[in-house]
């Protein structure tokens, strides 16, 4: 579906408990701002230039993960979380990929709670203490592995992500530290009905969401409030949280980013369209420089 947008305006800390290998040989970021509410864990990374792999733990539970460049600008991902097998053959340049998830005696299963969080936390680790920009099969990873982070249950696992031919992922970098209109449709109201669309500032990297709610701004979560303007989390990121380096901010990432912040969660069946319009631009689109 075809949208514009309209624009106004501007308005205004790492992982803990990182510990890398001797092997590393990534060259870490600038963290994205802190988030008290994500659990610390612990990330070892072993990575050669056409392979990074390593585990992740903290007291919820850990994974393992391989991500491996078979030949230029293909890559085959790997990762192993709670008794499931998440995998992708990337094809980067073609920018088609086919994902899949299944249970450890081979059967299908579906995305939980759990898994989208200790996968959440693994992709903040990753993307505050390795270079998720310069190393392709570790910026590969942290593009699928976030994009697994915030698969709803009810989306399949099995499935396949192109990009767009229509269009160039419809980039917002020029909006980055503007306002610019994002919305949703779902059980309430439609795109861009007012109690559907938000007024949010696009990149700001607050650690957490602020939305003006009787002319305060808190983090308090709203519900379907006309027009509300929000910031933070890096708003329009493609991907969960922020990444340590530039942003990948995309119209469907905003708009899929006002649904899981208005009423919805991330893990909601409202929001499937907007995360499956979404997905092509956390896989494939280019970075913003100077977000």
């Amino acid at each position: 579906m075809k949208r514009s947008h309209s624009q106004s305006g501007i308005a205004a800390g790492p992982v803990a408990g990182i510990v890398l290998s001797a092997g590393l040989l990534l060259s870490a970021c600038a963290g994205g701002p802190a988030d008290d509410s994500v659990e610390p864990g612990v990330l070892d990374v072993q990575a050669t230039e056409a392979v990074v792999s390593g585990s992740f733990e903290r007291a919820d539970g850990a994974l393992t993960f391989s991500s491996e460049e078979l030949a230029p600008g293909e890559f085959d991902i790997v990762v192993e979380v709670n008794g499931m097998t998440l995998a992708a053959l990337v094809q980067r340049d073609a920018q088609v990929a086919e994902v899949d998830g299944f249970a450890a005696d081979g059967s299908d299963t579906q995305m939980l709670d759990a898994d989208r969080a200790l996968l959440d936390g693994f992709i903040r680790a990753l993307a505050a203490q390795t270079d998720v920009e310069g190393h392709a099969p570790a910026a590969i990873l942290y593009r699928v592995g976030s994009n697994w982070a915030q698969t709803p249950d009810t989306m399949p696992l099995q499935r396949q992500v192109a990009g767009s031919e229509d269009r160039d992922f419809t980039s917002i970098c020029a909006n980055f530290n503007q306002f610019l209109l994002a919305s949703h449709d779902g059980n309430q109201c439609g795109f861009f009905e007012p109690n559907c669309t938000s007024n949010a500032h696009v990149g700001n990297r607050s650690g957490s969401t602020f939305s003006e709610i009787n002319g305060t701004f808190t983090t308090a979560t709203p519900d379907h409030i006309a027009f509300v303007r929000q910031f933070g989390e890096c708003y329009g990121n493609c991907g969960a949280g922020c990444p340590g380096g530039n942003q990948t901010l995309t119209l469907d990432c905003h708009d899929h980013d006002q649904c899981v912040r208005n009423g919805h969660f991330i893990a909601s069946f409202f929001c499937n369209d907007e995360f499956a319009s979404a997905s092509d631009d956390e896989f494939f689109a280019p970075r913003c420089s100077g977000t």
